[in-house]
């Protein structure tokens, strides 16, 4: 499983899937988030970023530069089910 980095974080556009690395669904494979938006930078406050999350039909988060080391891309470990 590869860990996600802060610059492909910030690559990130609406619709991308990523998976969580501490979540998992009920048959073993990673929970899968969308991203719903676009990633949010500060001119002022340049390490700090937010990415709008979307995970079924009423669950929203925000991937952000505290919590964007739990992420992985959709697909890069054997446990995604891809």
């Amino acid at each position: 499983m590869k860990i996600m980095t802060k610059e492909e974080a910030l690559k990130l556009t609406y619709g991308n899937i990523v998976s969580m690395n501490n979540e998992k669904n009920y048959d073993g494979t990673c929970v899968r988030w969308r991203v719903t938006g676009k990633v949010k930078t500060w001119k002022t406050r340049p390490v700090e970023f937010k990415v709008p999350l979307k995970h079924g039909m009423y669950d929203y988060g925000y991937m952000t530069d505290d919590n964007f080391h739990l992420f992985h891309e959709y697909g890069s470990c054997e446990k995604c089910g891809y």
